[in-house]
């Protein structure tokens, strides 16, 4: 074959290919939760519908940036060991993680950080290349060591990052491993239907790890994954089943006092995000039960230490806790209405107010600090940090469940 006719012949493939590509990204269902991200038009339209500024977009950037400079070399953060990355000459940045509970060993869950940090940036719209800008070669670098999570925790996050990467993308390079955790996740269901990270210990799911699981396999969902028919039914019957308590409050786990829990609002915060990501009795009374515990629980950045007698360590009270804000802003953001306006003014008002912006802030510059109940001894300023850009990037990270 001729040299001109040869690469005629491969010009002709990969045009080929590439409209095949095309195709089948058309063929697809238009993704029911994953935001309106790749199109700018559509990513500014969200932001303006849903009370997005240019100040917490400026802030979500610099989150990013400081993210982006705290990664490890060929992709993931350590919540642990992140500060040895800082900038050289400089005062490294502080607040690491610890274990579960905030012992002082190191962090079990850096697949989860790492998730939480890459969701981030696929939420800001930044796609994965290994060929392109730097922030780009980071998401893929990190997408693919998520593609073998090593905890409980992690196995959750990676699916939602990895979904959420395929269903943006649409090409099919991380759809494999978005099903395999997601058929993973559903094979650790438990006999009430929905999941725990110590299940086997405790004969019974839990909140936490129900409501990671939820966010991971309704973005899996958007990657083409076909959830069972029961997945909504079964949780809402879980939840049900949990004690409620004055409030809103609701339990860790069925009969979770005899494990020495008593409902939380933290609980009641994921029981309503989970519910709304389902779209599974919003219209109950439980449901409108904890929307309430959400919205008598607006955002206050403040710090205050308590001693109970008996007690040797002191404790925070307040709910300056991301992790509970978090679920906060992804549940009122899909009730929609005056539950989303008054949750987010609260978010943009305390994150934006808080955040390390100043260049005497050196290299902790663009992160918020690890001042919260959970983020103080276990997730550490990485954790906070993502959690703290997610919650900023909630107008157009995900597509409003209610209409």
């Amino acid at each position: 074959m001729r040299p001109a006719v040869r690469l005629l012949t491969l010009a002709l493939f990969f045009a080929a290919s590439r409209l095949a590509a095309e195709d089948a990204a058309e063929s697809l269902p238009k993704p029911k939760l994953i935001g309106p991200i790749t199109e700018a038009k559509d990513k500014e339209a969200a932001l303006k519908k849903y009370g997005g500024t240019k100040e917490t977009e400026a802030a979500v950037e610099l989150g990013l940036a400081w993210l982006a400079r705290h990664a490890e070399a060929g992709g993931g953060w350590k919540a642990d060991t992140y500060n040895t990355n800082c900038a050289e000459g400089g005062k490294k940045c502080e607040g690491i993680g610890g274990g579960h509970h905030g012992e002082k060993v190191p962090h079990s869950y850096n697949d989860a950080q790492t998730g939480f940090c890459t969701l981030a940036f696929l939420g800001h719209g930044v796609l994965p290349n290994e060929e392109g800008t730097e922030q780009e070669k980071l998401v893929f670098d990190s997408l693919k060591k998520l593609e073998s999570p090593h905890s409980a925790w992690g196995l959750a996050v990676a699916c939602e990052a990895l979904s959420t990467a395929e269903a943006l993308e649409r090409k099919g390079r991380w759809k494999d491993s978005a099903h395999r955790i997601a058929k993973r996740l559903l094979d650790m269901r438990m006999e009430d239907g929905c999941w725990a990270y110590a299940g086997n210990f405790r004969g019974g799911s839990d909140t936490p790890y129900t409501a990671f699981c939820v966010q991971a396999l309704v973005a899996a969902r958007d990657a083409g994954f076909e959830l069972p028919a029961d997945v909504a039914t079964k949780t809402d019957a879980f939840l049900l089943s949990l004690e409620e308590a004055k409030g809103g409050k609701l339990a860790y786990l069925k009969n979770g006092r005899q494990y020495g829990y008593t409902p939380t609002k933290a609980n009641g915060h994921s029981g309503a995000a989970i519910r709304e990501l389902l779209a599974v009795s919003t219209g109950s009374d439980r449901h409108k039960l904890h929307l309430a515990c959400v919205g008598n629980d607006l955002p206050v950045w403040k710090i205050e230490w308590q001693t109970i007698p008996g007690y040797k360590e002191k404790f925070q009270v307040g709910n300056l806790d991301l992790y509970r804000w978090y679920y906060g802003t992804i549940a009122t953001f899909h009730a929609g209405g005056s539950h989303w306006t008054s949750y987010f003014g609260a978010v943009k008002r305390e994150l934006l107010a808080h955040q390390r912006k100043s260049d005497k802030d050196g290299c902790a510059k663009g992160s918020w600090n690890n001042e919260g109940t959970y983020e103080i001894d276990v997730g550490g300023r990485v954790f906070t940090t993502a959690l703290a850009i997610l919650m900023l990037e909630q107008p157009y990270r995900q597509v409003r469940q209610r209409k």
